[in-house]
Order: structure tokens, then sequence, then C-alpha cells
């Protein structure tokens, strides 16, 4: 018997076909929900696939509630909706009841994969029964948004150590497809350790028109983590807009299709700490020894400048600690403390110390780091503060120090006299004759330079001689300087000429050690030898 009727059917199924796109044609036709819920008795209803992802195939069910459905007929359409006939394969056909006991119907729904982006698009599947136009409304998801195939901090620290205030911190996306940038998106950064983390929002820098886009942030006075910045992980709502991690629009290029912004974040690195507080940029002595000498000496002041990233100001007493004579690690003995002298307000604070007598340092005054930490002092010191300039953000402590500066070099010991004595010999053994020259020498316990004309007298028979240095060369220096006198007619001293105390006179002049300590030229007396006999009569 269904041999027999079923041309029958084919003949009512090419009525119906026909019946169902004049309806369509028409627009008035019933429309049935596309998610029904189980109907009445001897009722039809449909079951709905889920979104379809492109270029996959799902189905839908029909059924009559307490009956089989001997067939239905379907076929496809997208009308109002937005899919066309090139984003799936269109179904047109009568669909038998299975014989395998499932009371169900199934047609197939088959998507076409493209490479093109697009927005998720909806087109009807359906059929006519009694009048009603029966329907699922398909969803099919795209597969060819634009996704994010990297995320990295691709900035680092100027210093090496940390990220400090104005410094940028850059993050890169890569993404599989070139995508364009609308408004100014932001990318989430979080600053801080642990649970005291801070969101901050990185700008869109650059990149658009390409597959690669840069956020950037500036750092802040206040920022600040130690175990390193991190990305947030991204995430997007039901509509494919970001709903954490990200703001802002970008698009696959040339169209409105947005990316999918999704993206597992950043963990944070050690290497890329952030510290906004104000930092020492550079620290440096900026005083010389005066009048050109060598070295400080006592009661002169040594200047140390403090250059910051930013404008600070001082409040109270604030010192930064130098060391002066550093050796073999004497740091309690060599510490000396610069007092804050000059600068609040501006990026440069300058200190100073003034040379104490007793101070010595012949390899150069230097500057301690800031928070030594294997002797848990330097740096700076007082009761006072350094603050950024217009907020209550405190100086960061660390900085960098410097090792011995050989132009700056403490001495404050005056130069002595150690020996002085008649150093040359008369041509005959025996007297100096007219136009001889005696020779003194007075040697003193460091090198010394020579200004003016000193003079030394020289006691010759009953007269006293003043004799005129003869410098080493012109301005140097050297332990020991010379004395000379030429014998004159007349002169004579027949039990050897001879040297009263302390008769070395600076005559306007003076004598100075590289620091330009003036010496002292307190000296015994030179008794008088019977080798150095003066005798012109001959």
């Amino acid at each position: 018997k269904m041999l027999t009727r079923l041309p029958i059917r084919l003949i009512s199924i090419s009525v119906t076909l026909t019946a169902i796109v004049s309806i369509l044609a028409a627009a008035t036709i019933a429309i049935v929900s596309s998610e029904p819920a189980y109907a009445e008795h001897n009722s039809l209803y449909m079951i709905c696939p889920d979104p379809i992802l492109e270029g996959n195939t799902g189905q839908v069910g029909v059924r009559r509630s307490g009956y089989r459905v001997e067939f239905a007929i379907f076929f496809t359409h997208h009308g109002h909706y937005t899919a066309d006939p090139n984003d799936f394969e269109e179904y047109h056909g009568v669909k038998f009841e299975s014989g395998s006991g499932d009371r169900t119907l199934w047609v197939p729904v088959v998507t076409k994969e493209d490479t093109i982006p697009e927005h998720d698009e909806t087109f009807a599947i359906g059929f006519m029964n009694d009048g009603v136009w029966h329907q699922c409304v398909v969803t099919i998801e795209d597969d060819d948004a634009p996704e994010i195939t990297g995320v990295d901090i691709s900035s680092k620290p100027v210093d090496k150590y940390a990220y400090r205030a104005g410094d940028s911190i850059d993050v890169t996306l890569d993404l599989d497809a070139e995508v364009e940038v609308e408004e100014t998106p932001l990318l989430s950064l979080y600053i801080g350790d642990g649970d005291d983390s801070t969101w901050r929002g990185a700008e869109y820098h650059s990149g658009s028109g390409s597959r690669q886009l840069v956020f950037r942030y500036r750092v802040q006075t206040e920022d600040r983590d130690n175990d390193g910045i991190s990305v947030g992980a991204a995430a997007v709502g039901e509509d494919g807009r970001p709903r954490e991690g990200f703001s802002g629009s970008i698009y696959a290029k040339g169209t409105d299709v947005p990316i999918d912004y999704t993206h597992p974040g950043v963990k944070g690195d050690w290497r890329q700490k952030v510290d906004g507080r104000p930092y020492v940029q550079s620290v440096k002595i900026i005083s010389s020894p005066p009048d050109g000498w060598d070295a400080y000496r006592a009661n002169q002041t040594i200047e140390v400048s403090m250059t910051f990233d930013t404008d600070v100001v001082v409040e109270g007493d604030v010192s930064v600690d130098l060391y002066l004579g550093l050796e073999d690690y004497n740091w309690d003995e060599a510490e000396r403390k610069a007092a804050y002298i000059r600068g609040s307000g501006t990026d440069t604070l300058v200190f100073g110390y003034t040379v104490r007598p007793g101070d010595m340092d012949p390899r150069g005054v230097g500057i301690i780091m800031g928070v030594d930490f294997d002797r848990n002092k330097g740096g700076f010191g007082g009761s006072g503060t350094i603050k950024d300039k217009g907020t209550d953000v405190e100086r960061n402590p660390w900085y960098l120090g410097t090792g011995h500066q050989p132009d700056h070099k403490v001495y404050t010991e005056s130069p002595a006299i150690s020996s002085l004595s008649i150093i040359s010999r008369p041509a005959n053994g025996d007297a100096y004759d007219a136009r001889e020259v005696i020779t003194v020498e007075v040697e003193f316990s460091e090198q010394v330079t020579t200004s003016g004309e000193p003079s030394l007298e020289l006691s010759v028979g009953e007269e006293a001689r003043e004799e005129t240095l003869v410098p080493v060369s012109e301005g140097g220096f050297s332990r020991s300087l010379l004395f000379q006198y030429e014998v004159l007619e007349g002169d004579a001293d027949s039990d050897g000429i001879g040297i009263g105390a302390n008769v070395l006179r600076p005559n306007g002049g003076g004598i100075h050690d590289s620091a330009g300590n003036a010496a002292s030229l307190s000296h015994d007396v030179v008794v008088v030898d019977s080798n150095q006999k003066v005798d012109t009569s001959s």
C-alpha cells in the first residue's frame, strides 16, 4: 500500500512547495517561535540548533506531539535576515519519517566557510503545516574575526632596574590579521604587589592598519611595583564587546567587524619593576679645591649635587653621606655628612661638607651609595624629607654612589721642615773664595711649591746674609728647596758659616703644599762648621 500511495504524496509535495513559496512571497504567513516548547497533543514543534560556527553543520528537528511525523517539507531562506546563500547551503526537499524508531525528523543545516571577517549572521529554515509557517532562526558564528596571537611587554626600564615617573611602559599586541583602531582603546595593566595592585589603563599608541598594535602607559609618581607589572587577561561578553581587559573599538581592517579581544594577559616579571618615586638620576661633586690647588684644606666646603628626575621640595634637616679617607673598609671612621644647602623646588639639590682639621684623603672623596644593604647605612640622612613637588610622595632612597674622586683630594696637614743643611763645599777644600756659591738645602715633610721670594738668613762672620730661593722648576713641587749665596769680596768667616734658628722667611710670598696649606717655617740652628770657612783675601 505504501508503494501505491507514494506518487500521490509526491504530487502533494510539489503542490505544497509551490504554495509555500507563494505564501512567503506574499509575507502573510504566521511565524512560530524559533525555540518552541513542547506543544499540546497532536501539535507540531521544532528543535532549533545552537549557534553554528562558520563551516560547521548543525541540524533542525521536528516532532508532532503524541504522533510520528510522516514527512515535512523544508527549505531555507534568508528573507530579512543577514546571511545570504554564500554563507550556507540552501536546503529544499522532503524529509520522511525515520524508520529507526526515532520520533524526530532531522534536517541538516550546513554553513559555508570563508576567510572574510563578518558579523554573526542569521537565516531561517522551516516548513509549512496547515497554513502555518514553522521556522528556526539559525545564527552563524563567524570564525574569521582577527584574533590576538601574542601579548608582550615590549619596553624595558631605561636604567635596567625599574620604570621611573614619566617613563613609558609599552605593551604590544600581535594579531593574525590587519586591524584598524577607532577612538582610543585602553588595555588593562596592573601595577603593585599582590592584592595591592592597582588598575592602570595603557592607551592605544600606534599600529592601526597593521597586525601589531602598541599600547602605552606613562608611569606616575605614585606608581610602585616590586615584582613586576602585569597585563590583565581580556574576555568578551555575549555581544562580542570587551567585558574586561579592554575598552574601545578595534576592527578588522576595512570592516566594522570587531576583533576577538580575548587574551590570557601577562604575569608579572621582576625585570619589569616600577618605582615612580623621585629618584636621583646623577650625583657628582660640583666644587673644586679653591684657587687652583690640588686638594681641599680645612674649613673649605665640598659641594655635592643630586639631580632628580623631577622637581623636589626639601623640608627640614636633610643630608647625604660621603666617605673621606676610606681605607681598608673603615666605613664608620670615613663617613661624613654633607648637609642640604640649596635647590628646593628644582630638580637639583646641593649638599655641602666643610672640611675639618685632620681630614685627609689622598685618593679623593667619594659619595656613598644610597641604601647600602651590606652595611645598612649610607644615602640620605636627617629628620627632614625630600618630596615630589606638589605631592606627598617621598623620594626613592636608592641612588648610585661614586668611587674615589681623584680631583677631590683632601689634605689638612701643613708641611714642616724636616732638615736644613749647607750642602756645598769650598772649591779648595778649606774656605770659600769670592764669587763661589754657598748652597743651603731645606727639606720638607712633603712636596711644596713657592710663591713670592722666600729668603733664608745665613751668618757669614759678623754679618747676616739673605739668600734667595732657587726654585727646582717654575711652579713645580719638590720636597726640597735650595737657597744660594754668592760670596762677595771682603767676606770672611774664620770659624765657619752657620744658620740661626727660624730664619726662613716668606717675604710676602709663601711655601705651600698641593692643597695650599702654608708650610711651618720653624727650624733649629745649624751650628758653625769649620769646614765651611770663608776667606776672600787671597
